[in-house]
């Protein structure tokens, strides 16, 4: 049986993500923080996979002696019967392997409750009883089951996961208002040489879940360019080799022919807004650290490049968050 490929792929994003934060996804694999950093990630090609994981964790000093366990981990974007088989095989012959001696944490996180209702239990193949119960030997999650602030108050880092909180149904307005908070927020918890990435793997995983949405809004949503991405070139042509094969272009090549299009006419003003929407926010989080998501949703609104003018130099000149924020509510009324 052929291994079902979904439509947008999340292995290259959620590698990624392991690679960016990997102590995050551990902390929601219920890994105490205190032990959570004590890990390098080895992402496994997907080219190459036999009886590999997605991602193999290792102790970052490993040693015979050492307390904590290696972690293998899955990521399940489609349905697939056989994933637990797979994870298991993993495990054990990766211990056989490295002749690790010690427990493992084996996990897999899925994108949605269809993926793990389709998975088989390995009852199905072995009447041993220990087997009945995948509890002491698989973490099983499913991203539908959480509410963002579940995310956040697991890791601030796990923001680039909250599409997967959302309905797939979620009108584009309200989208548009979530991805930019999701796009602050990243912005906000993640240090400036890994926010390009972080953007790039939110992008995708929107990309994933709402596959109503074209390239060029996500691209408008994040005001990032994915195809500037390793990643989000793979995303692309996988959508213009589907477009082809159906007889027609892909929504992919039509969003970023309009995009072109639209550019001439608007791109200009909305790239000014945005520009001055971030200069704005750029100056708060030098000054100030922590902006409140009010705030944030507040400067996000405004379409007037004189106001988001006039509270740049404000943001520059107010004592503190308060006193700005006073001004600001002022302006927006």
């Amino acid at each position: 049986m052929a291994k079902q490929q979904p439509e947008r792929g999340t292995d290259e994003a959620f590698l990624q993500l392991m690679t960016v934060s990997g102590s995050s996804v551990l902390k929601l694999l219920g890994v105490a923080p205190e032990k959570a950093d004590n890990y390098h990630f080895r992402a496994v090609a997907l080219k190459e996979k036999r009886f590999e994981p997605d991602v193999e964790g290792i102790p970052i000093l490993e040693s015979d002696d050492s307390k904590e366990a290696p972690v293998f981990v899955e990521f399940q974007g489609y349905k697939d019967p056989f994933i637990r088989y797979r994870l298991a095989a993993s495990v054990f012959h990766g211990c056989a392997k490295r002749k690790y001696k010690s427990r493992v944490i084996a996990g897999i996180i899925y994108t949605a409750q269809e993926y793990q209702d389709a998975a088989l239990s390995l009852s199905t193949v072995t009447p041993i009883q220990k087997y009945q119960n995948l509890t002491n030997f698989f973490k099983e999650i499913v991203l539908t089951d959480y509410k963002e602030k579940e995310l956040r108050a697991t890791d601030p880092k796990l923001i680039v996961l909250a599409p997967f909180t959302l309905d797939t149904e979620t009108e584009k307005a309200a989208l548009l208002k979530k991805s930019q908070k999701w796009r602050n927020a990243v912005k906000r918890v993640f240090p400036t040489h890994q926010r390009r990435e972080a953007l790039d793997i939110l992008g995708l995983f929107i990309l994933n879940r709402f596959r109503q949405l074209e390239y060029e809004e996500v691209r408008a949503m994040l005001d990032f360019d994915l195809m500037d991405t390793v990643a989000g070139r793979q995303v692309y042509d996988m959508g213009h080799q589907k477009g082809h094969q159906n007889g027609h272009k892909s929504g992919l090549e039509i969003g970023l022919e309009t995009g072109l299009q639209k550019g001439l006419q608007k791109g200009h003003q909305d790239g000014w807004l945005e520009k001055a929407r971030e200069d704005v926010l750029e100056v708060l989080y030098e000054r100030f650290e922590i902006i409140p998501d009010e705030i944030i949703d507040e400067i996000s609104a405004i379409e007037l490049r004189g106001v988001l003018k006039q509270l740049h130099r404000q943001a520059i000149r107010c004592a503190d968050i308060d006193s700005f924020n006073e001004i600001l509510l002022r302006t927006v009324e």
